[in-house]
């Protein structure tokens, strides 16, 4: 099976999910009713016959399989389970099937950032006192020429990367190399006033990066932090047709409800094309698929079908 498709593995099963959910009067969980003269049996659930029916809520609760997934399909979602907690090592290494780690990496695992499947948190303190392990920061600077302004205009391209460090701060590196530095955060103490009245005092974020390894970075680079999301859910938002998003989006708020909604258009490598993004924190991917393996070669360094060759995150300025 190509690497890609394993490191969906965890996920896919929440996608057949979709595929087979529904009984009843209704098409499907995930369907369009059609009958209203009775509730559907899983209709009090979030994700319909999705929904996870494990009798006890702990630790293990975003790792559970659909709740409609066949006996017969577990196997995939156990062997893609593997994959998401796997430690992955450099090459080279004795072990083929584990290597690959790098050269610059933001975790060994998937699972270091989302820990038990569930989202991450801003570090503690700062380097060397805590690391930014499950805290990713995205860079990107202003387009420089007209085929980067071409390929934001055609979505061909996202943003445009920091000309030495790449799309995001990698703040580990593989042993004999140095990591390209570490995120900085100071706070400052903001006080709110809420409409009843009441204050109450916020921290307000400030971020720099620490230690750049590989010289100074563009004078223009803008930063974006991001937490790890949580796994929950992924292959039911997958399963939502394309045309129900186009329809429902009211870019003007047409409908007076206060609502304008703006469906992310992004490049779907598979397909060649523009396509709905729907996944990351700014609806940055448009499949599972793409989502995993992009994640599996930027924030760990590993290559796969999808997104073949190269060294990660890495630019010709990191030799």
């Amino acid at each position: 099976m190509p690497l890609a498709l394993l490191v969906c593995a965890a996920v896919t099963p929440f996608i057949v999910a979709g595929a087979l959910a529904g009984s009843g009067n209704n098409e499907g969980s995930l369907g369009q009713a059609v009958d209203f003269s009775a509730a559907e049996e899983f209709e009090g659930f979030p994700g319909g016959e999705a929904t996870s029916q494990t009798t006890s809520i702990n630790r293990d609760a975003f790792s559970q399989p659909s709740g409609n997934l066949p006996f017969t399909s577990e196997f995939d979602f156990r062997i893609g389970n593997g994959i998401f907690r796997k430690l992955w090592i450099s090459a080279p290494a004795s072990t083929e099937s584990s290597d690959g780690l790098g050269p610059l990496y933001n975790a060994r695992a998937c699972q270091r950032c989302h820990l038990k499947d569930g989202r991450g948190h801003p570090p503690d303190a700062n380097w060397p006192e805590d690391d930014a392990v499950s805290m990713l920061m995205r860079l990107s600077i202003p387009p420089q020429t007209e085929n980067e302004h071409q390929s934001l205009e055609d979505r061909t391209a996202s943003s445009i990367a920091e000309p030495i460090y790449g799309g995001q701060l990698q703040d580990f590196a593989i042993q004999g190399l140095a990591s390209e530095g570490h995120i900085e955060i100071a706070y400052e103490e903001v006080t709110i006033t809420l409409g009843d009245g009441e204050t109450v005092s916020l921290r307000k974020p400030a971020y720099s990066i620490s230690e750049p390894a590989y010289g100074p970075l563009h004078p223009d680079t803008m930063m974006s932090p991001r937490i790890a999301n949580q796994m929950i859910g992924l292959g039911l938002l997958d399963a939502i047709d394309e045309q129900d998003i186009l329809t429902n989006a009211d870019p003007e708020d047409a409908d007076g409800d206060g609502i304008s909604g703006r469906p992310n258009e992004v490049w779907n490598i598979e397909a060649d094309a523009v396509s709905i993004g729907r996944f990351g924190w700014k609806a940055g991917q448009p499949t599972v698929r793409q989502q995993s393996a992009g994640a599996f070669l930027g924030d760990i360094g590993i290559s796969s079908t999808l997104f073949p060759g190269g060294h990660g995150d890495c630019t010709t300025g990191q030799a």
